[in-house]
């Protein structure tokens, strides 16, 4: 399975953190999201079309940098309403999905930042995927990522893209078996671009990301190239209270084609278009 909605992309804080490096930063926050309409491959209507699926989401986020990198934790826990079943058919499922990523600054590794054209530096990303859901088809996600990043010079905020290298093994429950795929590409790009909306700061930030095909799946189906975006306004509210930069909210959007590698032309509901409402708060 791929990876769930983000507070921020993994890539996207890491990028943060580089760009920081030389005064140093830490920042945890606690987040809540609510979509409608998210949909999950062979997870159908009556009528046979992808099912729309509300899902609640509890997010913890961790976020640190410095002059050797910076690293990224964010952990979902992700409550999906009965159009998405747990196992046992008694209510909806349950899944936790947990991000890790560290990014090595270029700088401290070869003394140089590898910066050229509109590329301000050029850094390293390694890290991991986990997740488990108690649906029938009980995934269990292992999933490695590496390649470089690219920091993007901007007026203000942050624009990073990786080139990322990717191996993933999950579990069908369905057939049975782990699935062991093949080793493919990622690009994943990230933004934050802070704005006023009159005297109150906002800022439009989200993520973009490729993932190659991986081979077949262990129903014997080609997977293909999945596109994810998700892209989300938001406020920053506590700033009211005389609390800049502490609480956030605003709406999002998620469009997810061809989801975890998923064909939709032979699988209903492995395209997704959801609204999402959106909070965090910064401890």
């Amino acid at each position: 399975m791929r990876g769930i909605v983000r507070a921020l992309s993994a890539l996207a804080i890491a990028a943060a953190a580089t760009a920081r490096a030389g005064d140093g930063f830490s920042d945890t926050s606690i987040g809540l999201r609510y979509g409608p309409d998210f949909s999950e491959p062979g997870v159908v209507a009556f009528d046979g079309s992808g099912a729309r699926i509300g899902k609640r989401i509890a997010n913890l986020t961790h976020a640190d940098g410095g002059a050797r990198g910076g690293n990224f934790l964010s952990i979902d826990a992700l409550f999906s309403d009965r159009a998405d079943p747990d196992r046992g058919g008694h209510g909806g499922a349950t899944e936790v999905y947990l991000i890790y990523r560290r990014t090595f600054a270029s700088n401290a590794l070869f003394g140089h930042p590898f910066a050229f054209g509109p590329v301000r530096g050029t850094d390293l990303v390694a890290g991991f995927d986990l997740n488990t859901k108690d649906t029938a088809y009980a995934p269990r996600k292992r999933m490695l990522v590496f390649g470089p990043q690219f920091r993007f010079a901007v007026p203000r905020g942050f624009l990073s893209v990786a080139v990322l290298a990717e191996r993933e093994w999950d579990h069908n429950g369905i057939v049975g078996r782990a699935e062991d795929f093949d080793t493919t590409w990622a690009v994943e790009a990230a933004w934050n671009a802070p704005f006023a909306l009159g005297t109150l700061p906002a800022q439009f930030e989200g993520y973009l990301d490729f993932y190659g095909p991986k081979g077949r799946d262990d129903f014997g189906d080609a997977t293909k190239t999945e596109t994810l975006l998700h892209p989300r306004l938001m406020l920053d509210l506590g700033s009211l209270a005389g609390h800049k930069d502490r609480f956030f909210a605003g709406i999002g959007y998620e469009y997810w084609h061809d989801k975890f590698g998923v064909d939709h032309a032979i699988t209903p509901g492995a395209v997704q278009h959801t609204w999402l409402v959106e909070a965090a708060w910064h401890l």
